[in-house]
C-alpha cells in the first residue's frame, strides 16, 4: 500500500501514517484458481499421495535450500544404485537384498522387494552402469542426489532422497525415476 505522510507540523510520530490505498479484495468467483489443480507444467508430483499441490508449493517456497550431502552420503548412494541397477533387470538374490538392507530404510527396501519391476517377455534388458552421482541441495533434512546411469549408450537419471538417521548413518528414503 501507498502511505500518506502525516499532516502535522513538527515531529512526526512513528506509526501515525495512514494508507491511502486499500489492498485488493479477495475474488469470490467460481473460477478461483487457488482451489483448482495446478497445471502439469507448474505442478509438483509427490510420492506422498495425501500431499496437495498447494501444500507442496507452500512448503517449497517457505524453506531455504541447505548444503548438499557429503562424501559418506554419496558412497551410500553409489552402493544403493549398484544394487538397484541389478534389481531393475530382474536379478533378485542375496546381493540385491543385502544392498538394499545396508543402504535404504527398512520401509523402502521392503516396498522395492515386494514389487519387483515389470520386464518385457523374451527380451534381455541390459544392465545400466552407474556413471556419476551429484549431490543437490538439502531441504529440511532430506538430501537429494542425482545418479546418472548409462545403458546402451543412452543416459538416464535416478533421483534419490536420503536422510541421515541416528545410529544408522545415511539411508535412501525415496527413489524417483
Amino acid at each position: 500500500p501507498v502511505f500518506k505522510a502525516p499532516v502535522r507540523k513538527g515531529s512526526a510520530k512513528v506509526g501515525s501514517s495512514k494508507p491511502i490505498e486499500t489492498p485488493p479484495a479477495e475474488s469470490s468467483s467460481a473460477t478461483s484458481y487457488s482451489a483448482s489443480p495446478s497445471s502439469a507444467a507448474t505442478g509438483k508430483i509427490s510420492s506422498d499421495p495425501s500431499a496437495s499441490a498447494a501444500s507442496a508449493r507452500t512448503a517449497q517456497t517457505s524453506t531455504v535450500d541447505g548444503p548438499p550431502a557429503g562424501k559418506e552420503a554419496i558412497a551410500v548412494a553409489r552402493e544403493f544404485s549398484q544394487a538397484f541397477v541389478s534389481f531393475e533387470i530382474g536379478r533378485e538374490g542375496a546381493g540385491v537384498s543385502k544392498g538394499f538392507a545396508a543402504t535404504a530404510t527398512p520401509q523402502l527396501a521392503k516396498a522395492l522387494l515386494k514389487r519387483p519391476p515389470r520386464l518385457p517377455a523374451n527380451v534381455k534388458v541390459p544392465k545400466a552402469k552407474v556413471v556419476n552421482i551429484v549431490a543437490g541441495p538439502s531441504n529440511g533434512g532430506v538430501y537429494t542426489l542425482s545418479v546418472s546411469l548409462l545403458r546402451v549408450g543412452v543416459t538416464s537419471e535416478l533421483r534419490l532422497e536420503m536422510e541421515k538417521l541416528k545410529g544408522k548413518g545415511w539411508r535412501v528414503t525415496n527413489v524417483l525415476g
